[in-house]
């Protein structure tokens, strides 16, 4: 069990004045966003769903500060980064990369903040990269009809090689350790994550894809090799349906995904882990957040993985910890029982490649 926190912090409990509270148990996170509270309710809908669905789009400001941004050309695109390296880092010895993308309509920097992974990153000494997509969009395998492309997917980039590129130019700078090379992300970003595991399943010890599930029609066979999956969903999320089905609601039509239960039975069967789950409740550490979590964990899987899923009852398309960078009436509701980045990383910690 990772990550449970010990209650919000009582100097607020949630976004107030346009700024996120401090976290005491993992670190304090001073994120400015901008007040939702004078947007009015169709305006918001229309400018956050015509998006494609998400954070880093964030209603946060652009003045949150960054180690740096690097650009690599990947078959004539110039292709752009954030990276983090902690105070820790010391080439002499190797160290982990964890890969956290934005979600839809999103960017790096935004998804920088909503994440918090950077205090993650210098608490256990992980490098954090934030990749940026063309048009704020990530290649994820979702057919997309409603956009009068026949069917083309939500970008025509290839963000695979992109990734694939991204990889092995970090390792070229840095003392990245192979087997410790992971990924995250958020919405589309989560979405990514799941396609990454099957396209680049060599390079990828681990995801942990949150509000996120596998797109309808995505073949089976991309799944050729063991990778650790941790799923993070809310089963209230309206944009990304935990029982699957149009993506970003009756609003605005993304593509379709199968149920979370389908994507953790797909990871199940692909790391040949035991289908009888070992199944618990993380404490309510927070009640007033109008949510719990029930976790499932799937063991005595294929070369050390492992399969799990932190199913948040009443959660939205949020990340859980995180700011309620929305109004509820569109994403719905944080979770602050545990935090997100936290438990990703130990999830990841524990799990590398073999």
């Amino acid at each position: 069990m990772y990550g449970v926190r010990g209650g919000r912090p009582s100097s607020g409990t949630g976004l107030m004045a346009g700024s996120y509270p401090s976290h005491a148990v993992f670190g304090q996170r001073h994120v400015h966003l901008r007040d939702n509270a004078s947007m009015k309710p169709v305006a918001a809908v229309a400018a956050v769903l015509a998006l494609a669905l998400l954070p880093g789009f964030s209603a946060a400001r652009a003045d949150a500060a960054t180690d740096s941004s690097a650009t690599i050309d990947v078959n004539g695109v110039a292709r752009t980064y954030l990276i983090h390296i902690p105070s820790s880092y010391n080439r002499a010895r190797l160290a982990s990369l964890v890969l956290v993308f934005h979600g839809g309509g999103g960017a790096a920097a935004g998804m920088e903040r909503i994440s918090g992974m950077n205090e993650v990153s210098d608490r256990h000494g992980f490098i954090a990269v934030y990749p940026q997509g063309i048009d704020r969009q990530w290649k994820d395998g979702r057919d997309v009809p409603e956009r009068g492309s026949s069917g083309a997917s939500l970008t025509e980039m290839d963000d695979v090689t992109f990734i694939a590129a991204l990889i092995s130019s970090l390792e070229a700078k840095y003392r990245i350790d192979p087997k410790r090379v992971y990924a995250t992300g958020i919405s589309n970003g989560a979405i990514f994550s799941l396609r990454l595991a099957c396209d680049l399943g060599g390079q990828i010890a681990a995801i942990a894809p949150v509000a996120g599930s596998i797109p309808v029609g995505f073949p089976d066979s991309c799944v050729a090799q063991p990778v650790s999956v941790l799923m993070i969903n809310g089963t209230d999320d309206r944009l990304v349906p935990f029982a699957g089905g149009k993506v970003g609601g009756p609003f605005v039509g993304q593509g379709y995904v199968v149920p979370v239960a389908d994507t953790v039975s797909t990871w199940v069967k692909a790391d040949g882990c035991s289908p009888s789950p070992h199944s618990f409740a993380l404490p309510d550490t927070d009640p007033d957040d109008g949510t719990t979590t029930a976790v499932q964990t799937f063991g005595a899987c294929r070369n050390g993985t492992a399969v799990e899923l932190y199913a948040i009852n009443g959660g939205g398309h949020t990340w859980p910890d995180g700011p309620q960078y929305l109004p509820q009436f569109i994403v719905g509701k944080v979770s602050y029982d545990f935090n997100a980045s936290e438990t990703i990383w130990q999830f990841f910690a524990a799990h590398p490649a073999r």
